[in-house]
């Protein structure tokens, strides 16, 4: 394993309601050595991503109760260096807007690959240093 690669250390909520999604994205997490905390539904996640304490929170778009935009506004609310990923099976058109003025760094598309999203956390984690934005412009 490449070591500047690794999440080692890194703690990661993860917000999605599909069962088998969120325990496969949490296994491979964990394996590359970050701390994970899984929820499936926005209201579990919503008092945790509040209180901050994340290096990177990434939520589902479509949830029962509020969509994942909200849950991320709230995290870069408790803090102004996480890094925020949205994941969404909806066009770029329908949300980017929103994501970025919630301040959501990245925007990943399903399907993608464990490599996409952990390519999206290294740069949204690394990104509390450089400030740099990801969040697509809408077409």
């Amino acid at each position: 394993m490449d070591k500047n690669r690794s999440l080692k250390g890194a703690r990661i909520a993860l917000i999605e309601d599909d069962r088998l999604l969120r325990s496969s994205l949490e296994i491979f997490l964990r394996v590359r050595g970050a701390f994970v905390e899984a929820f499936e539904c926005a209201e579990d996640a919503i008092l945790a991503v509040s209180l901050g304490g994340f290096d990177a929170v990434i939520s589902d778009f479509l949830l029962e109760g509020e969509n994942g935009v909200y849950i991320l506004l709230r995290a870069r609310q408790a803090s102004k260096t996480v890094g925020t990923i949205l994941i969404t099976a909806y066009g770029i058109s329908t949300i980017s807007e929103d994501a970025r003025q919630a301040g959501v760094d990245i925007l990943i598309f399903k399907p993608f690959s464990t490599i996409d999203l952990e390519n999206a956390l290294h740069q949204a984690i690394g990104k509390g240093m450089t400030g740099s934005r990801s969040v697509p412009e809408a077409g």
